[in-house]
This record gives C-alpha cells, sequence and structure tokens, in this order.
C-alpha cells in the first residue's frame, strides 16, 4: 500500500470516510477508494467515537495508506466525523465515502475531469442505491445537466466532491438536532442556495447500500453486498457488466425511482435524524425481562426497507405488509432464561404460495414452525427458541420472493401481513 503521508505534492481530493463500529465490514469500502484510477488522494477516516475494533482492522489492514481519527464521543450522524476530515485535510478538494459504499475504479478521475472542464463548486457523480438483496428496489440520482436540480433531487455524501476551501463560503456541517432535513440533504441545499454551482460526471460511479434502508443494520452489522461489488469490479469490464445486469432487472419490473427532495418544514428539527437512528438500530428500547405470556402488536416505527407503513385491517386492527424486502426482520427487547414460544399472526401473504414457502430464523437460528389457519381467516405460525435469551429476540422471516401487488396503494413488492407477535416462556 502506498504511503500517503510520504508524497511530496498535496492531494488532489481528500477522501474522507465517517465511520461508527463498522469494524471489517469497512474494509471493501476503503479498498473500493484504494483502487481509484486517480491516485492523488489522501484517505481519512473519521470515527464518531468508535467504541469496537474498527481502527485496529483498518490499520491492520492498511497501514500509512489511510489516516485514522476517532472523536471523543459519539454524535449518531455524519456531521462531526465529515467537520473533523474537512479540518484534517490537506487536498485542494473533499469527497466523501459513506462507510457502507462502494466507488467505481474511475469514481475520482471522472469528478477531476469535470473540476479541470468546467470549475463548478461541486461536482457529482451517479449513484445507485441498491435495496436489500432480493428486494428489487433500485434508486437512482446524480445524473442531469440542468444545475438547479440540485434544489430538487439529492445527491448522497458518496456522489460528491467539493473544493475545500469552499467550507468558508457555505459553512460546516450542521447540528443533526438544529435542523429539519437530514445533514446531507441540509448540506446541499443550502449549498444552492448561496449559488454554488452543481455538475454532473453523467456516469454511474457510486453504488449505494443505505444502512437506513437495512432495519437494524447497525445492531446486526454485513459487508457481503459490499464484497460482491468490490469483485465484480476485478475485469476492465465490469462496471457495464454490473448496470446492464441492473439495467435488465428494471426491464424485467424492478422498482426505479428518483430521490426528490421531501416538504422538510413539515417535520420539527430532529426528528428525521430520530427516524433515521431508529431504522438503523442505533435507538432501541431497553431489554426487560419476560415475565409471562405477552402479545406484542405491530406499531409505525421507522423499519427501512423491510415493513411498509401501518395499518388497520377493521376487523383484525393494526399491521404491516412487509417488503419490499423478501426477508424482513423484526426485534423484539426482551430477555427470558428459558425456551421461548412464539406465536405469530399473520392476516394474509401477498400470494397464496408463500404460506407453505416461509421459514423463520429466530436470533439467527433456523427454526421448525408449525402453520394452521384460524376460523377467522388468519394464519398463525408457532416455533420454539432456546433460551436463555439476553439481548432481545430477532425474528428474521424468508420468502422466496416478494408479489407485485396492484391492488394496494400504493402498488407494491409485498409479501405478508404481520399483525402480531405472541411470546410465552
Amino acid at each position: 500500500m502506498p504511503s500517503f503521508s510520504l508524497r511530496k505534492k498535496l492531494p488532489r481530493f481528500s477522501i474522507i470516510v465517517p465511520t461508527y463500529n463498522r469494524s471489517r465490514f469497512i474494509l471493501p469500502t476503503v479498498e473500493s477508494a484504494l483502487r481509484q484510477t486517480r491516485q492523488s488522494f489522501e484517505i481519512i477516516v473519521v470515527a464518531d467515537g468508535c467504541t469496537d475494533d474498527s481502527e485496529g482492522v483498518v490499520k491492520r489492514k492498511f497501514g500509512r495508506a489511510i489516516r485514522w481519527i476517532n472523536l471523543p464521543k459519539h454524535s449518531g450522524s455524519q456531521s462531526a466525523p465529515n467537520n473533523a476530515g474537512i479540518q484534517a485535510a490537506r487536498g485542494t478538494h473533499v469527497a466523501y465515502l459513506g462507510h457502507d459504499d462502494i466507488w467505481s475504479p474511475h469514481h475520482l478521475e471522472l469528478l477531476e475531469t469535470v473540476f479541470e472542464n468546467g470549475s463548478p463548486d461541486f461536482a457529482v457523480s451517479g449513484c445507485i442505491y441498491h435495496g436489500p438483496p432480493g428486494s428489487r428496489y433500485y434508486q437512482f440520482t446524480g445524473l442531469f445537466d440542468d444545475p438547479a436540480t440540485a434544489f430538487r433531487e439529492f445527491f448522497p455524501p458518496s456522489s460528491i466532491a467539493h473544493r475545500r476551501d469552499l467550507i468558508a463560503r457555505i459553512g460546516s456541517w450542521s447540528d443533526p438536532l438544529e435542523i429539519k432535513p437530514p445533514v446531507d440533504c441540509e448540506f446541499l441545499l443550502r449549498a444552492a442556495h448561496v449559488g454554488c454551482g452543481f455538475k454532473s460526471t453523467n456516469a454511474i460511479t457510486v453504488h449505494k447500500f443505505a444502512a437506513g434502508h437495512r432495519y437494524l443494520s447497525y445492531r446486526w452489522p454485513s459487508g457481503e453486498e459490499q464484497r460482491q461489488m468490490l469483485e465484480a469490479f476485478r475485469s476492465p469490464t465490469a462496471e457495464s457488466r454490473v448496470l446492464t445486469r441492473i439495467m435488465r432487472d428494471i426491464l424485467g419490473g424492478a422498482t426505479a425511482a428518483k430521490i426528490p427532495h421531501i416538504d422538510f418544514d413539515l417535520f420539527p428539527p430532529g426528528e428525521l435524524f430520530q427516524r433515521n437512528l431508529c431504522a438503523k438500530g442505533l435507538r432501541q428500547p431497553a431489554i426487560e425481562e419476560l415475565q409471562g405470556r405477552r402479545a406484542f402488536a405491530m406499531d409505525n416505527s421507522p423499519a427501512g426497507l423491510d415493513w411498509f407503513p401501518l395499518e388497520t385491517n377493521p376487523r383484525h386492527g393494526q399491521f404491516r405488509w412487509s417488503g419490499p424486502n423478501p426477508n424482513p426482520c423484526y426485534f423484539l427487547p426482551i430477555a427470558c432464561a428459558n425456551p421461548l414460544r412464539v406465536q405469530l399472526r399473520i392476516l394474509e401473504f401477498a400470494e397464496e404460495s408463500l404460506a407453505s414457502a416461509l421459514t423463520l430464523e429466530l436470533n439467527d437460528q433456523p427454526v421448525t414452525i408449525e402453520m394452521k389457519s384460524d376460523p377467522d381467516d388468519a394464519f398463525k405460525f408457532r416455533a420454539v427458541v432456546p433460551g436463555p435469551i439476553r439481548t432481545g429476540l430477532k425474528v428474521q422471516f424468508h420468502l422466496p420472493h416478494n408479489v407485485w401487488r396492484r391492488d394496494h396503494s400504493p402498488a407494491r413488492f409485498a409479501g405478508l401481513a404481520l399483525s402480531q407477535i405472541e411470546v410465552e416462556p
């Protein structure tokens, strides 16, 4: 690995990678930065008060190829790490890379070309959001010709770069509790409103695996999607093959959408930030010892792409459809020293065959499930998980696929309608 501290010239890009307790799962992301065709950069990994082994993992793998900074306390936001990274940066330009995203090898090369040809304030690369495996869900952003697109469309930090001295003009990244939009939306909208120019590479070089789309992803992290994408980029024709595969999926009916800005004035300061923390699993209720039989009704807590918003059945009460992720999970904040009987009440499946195809894991262990239909037309699935249970119960559903339901409003890929989970020692 090259040692960027030994370079005679200042780097063109300072790559800031904010992270929190990502451990070995951050390695594919950093590797994708090191594989860039343009090598005038430094990588600064800024930990948001990490308490795990991330520092040791990163330093053993990359040595002096990266700089490591760990902030004294955890803020829960990328704002503090990004600001610290900018303060430590030596490059003329700043590029951001989310700790669970992957750059194609030509990402910095294309951003550099944009800066050389037009000197905009921001260079923006095209980005694909990949939904959880099997979800057939994509979002696209960053491909535009009209600079005013920045007022209408969100560009994730992993797809942008700007001159380092621009911060003196537009200000630092904001405290998430003091603003209504998420910090990345607010940063770009603030820049657009003070007159900053935006220009796109009009090429997709960012593959984003958003933690907020993966319910409780910080509680149960994984780097498998990132590793597979990194491996896909090893051959010279990899980028075109990856994009061709995605386009075939979309032509076959997969969801593809843009990412417009919503009306952030509908929310009080900090609410969207807190909701995102809940979806990621960074804010969970305290674990309670189970005293006896207890029924958990569905609530409307943020659940990424695992569960659609809460609905009400006039006969059975509240329920939530799963989807578009065909492998959704649900978490119960309980502890129990003994084996636990679990009963799931499912009102409906999006397709009749899915009822017999459902499999279940409890705390990552496959379990045998018993199914029966109730007289009131609901389904009940029963299983037993061995004790003790100390840190909560993870209920993981597995369906072979979801089904496109045009009769839903809005139409969507859905799997099962869960109304209740009952547990008993």
